[in-house]
């Protein structure tokens, strides 16, 4: 491991200790029927509100929007000891909400940030 990613790792271990929550991990049975929407346990750090920035939009303007997201550690996603990648489809479960994955964006380090979309239970009043 390069000394970077060991200064990363570092730093990463109590970012995920103090501000990491329970997340459930569920890929999508349309998507990966092998894994019969299994379900993952794994500690993520959410955000509810993250200000994304979309550079060179429409004309070259830049764009400034809000999107949930919830950053996991790629290593974390293991399944009868295969490791599987995100992919937009799969579900999210943060504090008993169930969440969409739109997007996955991987920072390249081991880090994944999961932009999410909050899927509206259709048996609530």
């Amino acid at each position: 491991m390069a000394r970077w990613d060991r200064l990363l790792d570092l730093v990463n271990r109590p970012c995920f200790a103090t501000f990491g929550v329970p997340v459930i991990y569920i890929p999508s049975l349309d998507e990966r029927p092998e894994f019969a929407g299994t379900p993952i346990d794994l500690v993520g750090i959410f955000d509810a509100k993250r200000e994304i920035v979309a550079l060179g939009g429409r004309d070259g303007l830049d764009a400034v929007s809000l999107h949930t997201v919830v950053e996991i550690k790629l290593a974390d996603l293991i399944i009868t000891g295969d490791l599987i990648e995100p992919m937009a489809g799969d579900d999210v479960t943060v504090a008993g909400l169930l969440y969409r994955v739109l997007d996955v964006q991987p920072d390249g380090k081991g880090l994944a940030m999961l932009i999410l979309n909050r899927i509206q239970d259709p048996f609530a009043f």
